[in-house]
């Protein structure tokens, strides 16, 4: 079963980043005097499209939970990065460079060595945090959302946007574990009394709408490299506290380079010229 939450989550990863860059093609072209047009974005036929291509991503993940451990499903979608960045090369007509390539391999397989080898070694679907515990990941995650809206256009916006989104969504997918847990454990009924159900329902709705404002600031290499880093170093700690999961301290020899690798990986992918730029108005349907 875990083999199969795994093949889930990878395939969600690859929906994640078609949806990510449907959605911030649109929003980057959507976008006037820095504040993100809503109404254009929410009829737009391609931006309404990635939302859907989103929301079974979000199903899959959902079921991915539902069957391994977070810290084997969040690692799997940072290789949406890669698929996401390689989609913009098609699209933009240009072959990826050294430094894209470089970059997406040390961001995506730093984050993945990490993940996986700092994995948690005593996770018990038993464990269900209380709701004071819930609601304080949850007042964190909105805080963070919020924070989002006063963000300026630019790369500075981006990144800080794509962090806050990849830190919701992480919590996110811990509170929907959480409920999963629950309804393991105690059935269905109890799973819709769950405060963790709602909390991430809650968190997700926000997380979407800092993505939004990610996508809108500025370039997508900004957003969503900050964005797919974030999720699961932010996923990681909270199922750690919400959920009794444990890292692997005698791994360290491997995870902390990993993660010192993929840091490098998201600068230079933020650092690349041919990706800083928001993307011009040639794509003919979103220009239009």
């Amino acid at each position: 079963m875990q083999v199969l939450g795994i093949s889930l989550a990878a395939a969600s990863a690859v929906l994640f980043a078609v949806g990510a860059v449907a959605q911030q093609e649109v929003t980057a072209h959507t976008t006037t005097g820095g504040k993100l047009n809503l109404r254009k974005v929410l009829t737009h036929p391609v931006w309404l499209a990635g939302q859907l291509v989103t929301f079974v991503a979000v199903g899959l993940q959902v079921a991915a939970l539902g069957l391994a451990p977070v810290s084997a499903v969040q690692p799997l979608l940072a290789g949406g990065l890669v698929v996401a960045l390689a989609i913009r090369s098609v699209r933009d007509r240009r072959v990826p460079s050294p430094r894209d390539l470089l970059g997406a391999a040390l961001a995506a397989g730093g984050l993945a060595v990490f993940l996986i080898a700092a994995r948690p070694t005593d996770v018990s679907k038993d464990t269900i945090p209380g709701t004071l515990a819930v609601l304080v990941a949850a007042m964190v995650a909105l805080a963070l959302i919020a924070g989002t809206i006063w963000l300026k256009q630019g790369s500075t916006g981006a990144l800080a946007a794509g962090i806050a989104a990849g830190v919701a969504m992480g919590i996110a997918a811990v509170l929907i574990s959480v409920a999963l847990h629950t309804f393991s454990r105690y059935g269905l009924a109890a799973a819709l009394r769950s405060p963790a159900l709602w909390a991430a329902l809650v968190v997700a709705v926000g997380a979407e709408y800092a993505c939004q404002q990610a996508y809108s600031k500025g370039a997508l290499a900004w957003s969503l490299p900050a964005l797919t880093v974030a999720d699961p170093l932010a996923a990681v700690p909270v199922a750690l506290v919400l959920l009794n999961e444990r890292l692997e301290p005698g791994h360290a020899a491997v995870w902390v380079p990993a993660a010192i690798g993929a840091a490098v990986g998201v600068i230079l992918l933020a650092r690349s010229p041919e990706q800083q730029r928001v993307p011009s108005g040639r794509s003919g349907a979103v220009a239009r």
